[in-house]
């Protein structure tokens, strides 16, 4: 199974408008890709990876129906006031006791 790591980054100026500052993939490394870089070819990038190196780079603990996310403030930037939440993504044709099973190994909520 393939997964994919997404990111999502609230400033205070972007929560006035209820908009992200920033979205996109992560990769292994940490290599951020944002959403908004118009260079990049996202339809064509392969952003999937192991559970084991998605689990490297996020620690979700909530399930969101579909996708499992991080709910502490851990990525928080208190100079800036920016804080950054990542999500782990199973791939769409998972089953749903697959997915159960993922979400107890998570230990989800």
């Amino acid at each position: 199974m393939r997964f994919t790591v997404t990111y999502e980054t609230v400033t205070p100026e972007s929560a006035e408008y209820g908009e992200y500052a920033d979205t996109g993939h992560v990769m292994p490394g940490q290599w951020k890709y944002s959403s908004r870089n118009d260079s990049l070819d996202h339809a064509n990038q392969d952003y999937t990876m192991s559970l084991r190196e998605a689990l490297d780079l996020a620690s979700p603990d909530q399930d969101c129906g579909s996708w499992f996310t991080e709910t502490s403030e851990d990525r928080c930037d208190y100079r800036t006031g920016e804080i950054e939440q990542r999500a782990i993504h199973p791939p769409h044709n998972i089953t749903t006791a697959s997915y159960d099973r993922l979400k107890r190994l998570l230990g989800a909520r």
